[in-house]
């Protein structure tokens, strides 16, 4: 056994002084003065002398304007608001196609089948008026925002500009007593709120981290954003003409945005100052170099990972919900279903929180998933 070592030792050996001489004689002049051209390259970047212009590559000469005390919220703001628009205008023309599709072709189709077959009118009602209607609802109204959104956020995050944003709220979360890398669980909780829960680990602090973990659902997340979108479509795009529609929803949904990171600050100052007090802590940020985004990567990441996942939850939530919505809008005590029983029963509390019967039904039927609150409405 020894033997056989032995002779693979040597063997080893061999190889490597052939290999040694077949890269040549200079290799390690060669080597010595690339390490040291490296070395050269990064003090360059980073140290200048006196009289010496600052070296300046384009990555540094975009983080003067991204990151800039005067333009870097602005300009955050109107990426923002850009995204959306795009999202808002984009989506009114496919949401509709699909909701003709689904909505006046399938629907009435499937009834037309549970007729010729002689289903039951409670068993077509749950599955298709119910189930069926609560799906296409969903698909309809939430399947051409994030399929528009999700890519841009991506392709943003992907660019490296997220980073950015983060270095940007830094002091401002450092004002509010919270520790910087909060800016970081908050940027991604705008992706999903549980991501930016988890990613809360990164602060070392307890306290901190607790700070992050209760403000970050100020932070709007994936599944929030078509309702915002919808809604800021129906109630304040259309109080305006037409050609502007657009633009003053997606400032609707900015001004949204940008309100739940002030509440955001606001209760992480609060709560610094009285149940967690204490001094914030000081890290290091390194933004990482901008990449050209990496298109289909993309495109197949968001589109999979995030739209087919968040719709499929959606719909996984929806169609039990709407069996519940047709339940109670059929099922009558006494003359009466027990949706109209609720709805007139909560009316008066829920007009005085700024709702009405019909809405908070809503809230409690979609409990399970916010994505599904517009659908359960609509139906």
């Amino acid at each position: 056994m020894s033997t056989n070592n032995k002779n693979e030792k040597e063997l080893l050996l061999a190889a490597a002084n052939n290999l040694r001489w077949e890269i040549g004689e200079n290799f390690h002049d060669s080597l010595m003065e690339s390490i040291y051209a490296d070395a050269a390259l990064i003090a360059k970047k980073a140290v200048t002398e006196k009289g010496e212009k600052l070296y300046s590559s384009w990555d540094q000469k975009l983080d003067k304007i991204v990151t800039s005390r005067i333009f870097g919220l602005p300009l955050m703001f109107v990426m923002l608001a850009v995204v959306f628009w795009l999202t808002i205008e984009g989506a009114n023309v496919p949401s509709s196609m699909i909701a003709s599709l689904i909505l006046d072709d399938v629907h009435p189709w499937l009834k037309e089948i549970a007729a010729s077959v002689g289903l039951p009118w409670w068993l077509d009602g749950v599955m298709i008026d119910g189930a069926y209607l609560a799906m296409a609802w969903v698909i309809s109204v939430m399947l051409p925002p994030m399929a528009i959104f999700f890519p841009m956020f991506t392709l943003l995050e992907d660019f490296g500009y997220l980073p950015r944003v983060a270095f940007n709220m830094d002091n401002l979360f450092k004002k509010a007593g919270a520790h910087g890398k909060q800016a970081l669980t908050m940027s991604m909780g705008f992706g999903c709120n549980a991501a930016g829960v988890i990613a809360t680990r990164i602060i070392d602090s307890p306290r901190e981290r607790l700070i992050a973990i209760i403000t970050n659902n100020f932070a709007l997340c994936n599944g929030r954003w078509p309702t915002q979108i919808l809604i800021a479509t129906i109630f304040i795009g259309a109080a305006v003409p037409a050609h502007l529609a657009g633009l003053v929803s997606a400032g609707a949904v900015v001004g949204i945005a940008v309100f739940g990171i002030f509440l955001s600050l606001v209760v992480s100052w609060g709560l610094s100052k009285t149940v967690l007090k204490g001094e914030a802590s000081t890290f290091s940020l390194e933004l990482p170099p901008y990449r050209p985004p990496r298109i289909l990567q993309t495109l197949y990441t968001s589109l999979i990972d995030r739209t087919i996942f968040v719709l499929w939850r959606a719909v996984v939530f929806a169609v039990p919900a709407g069996i519940v919505i047709w339940l109670v809008g059929n099922v009558h005590i006494s003359g009466e279903s027990i949706a109209e029983i609720f709805i007139n029963w909560s009316d008066p509390f829920a007009i005085f929180v700024g709702l009405n019967g019909v809405i908070l039904l809503a809230y409690i039927i979609a409990i399970p998933a916010n994505e599904i609150v517009i659908p359960t409405i609509l139906m």
